[in-house]
């Protein structure tokens, strides 16, 4: 006597779940990622055939925090030293450009001492960093 082989069934992979977690995921990452709004005044530029990119070497950052300590490129300096170091720094690149972060408490005399001494030593390019509201 034969006996029947039992039917074999084709098994359908179910995609739904995997497609709902995928769009979880997506969902997800779409609402926390940070993204960055940066407020800029639009300017129609000229264009100059000798126009030079910025580069990281040429932009020296000083900052001065709330207690009024100065720091260039994050290293602490007394304000006696701040001269001194920035006539180092444009001896090295005469091109810096000079970029001024400070807490918002900071003392006007602290921003003034900063732009003296930029001048003194010859930095014509200063930018002054601020945040948008």
């Amino acid at each position: 006597m034969r006996y029947k082989s039992p039917v074999q069934q084709h098994g359908i992979l179910n995609l739904t779940p995997l497609i709902d977690i995928v769009f979880l995921l997506l969902v997800f990452f779409m609402l926390t990622a940070h993204f960055v709004d940066e407020k800029q005044i639009a300017l129609q530029l000229p264009s100059a055939e000798s126009a030079m990119d910025t580069h990281v070497e040429d932009i020296v950052t000083v900052s001065i925090d709330a207690a009024g300590i100065y720091f260039i490129d994050g290293e602490a300096l007394h304000a006696h030293m701040l001269r001194e170091r920035l006539k180092v720094e444009q001896g090295k690149n005469p091109e810096i450009i000079l970029q001024l972060k400070a807490d918002q408490e900071v003392s006007y005399s602290k921003l003034v001492h900063v732009l003296d001494s930029a001048r003194l030593v010859g930095i014509s390019s200063i930018d002054i960093v601020t945040e948008s509201l």
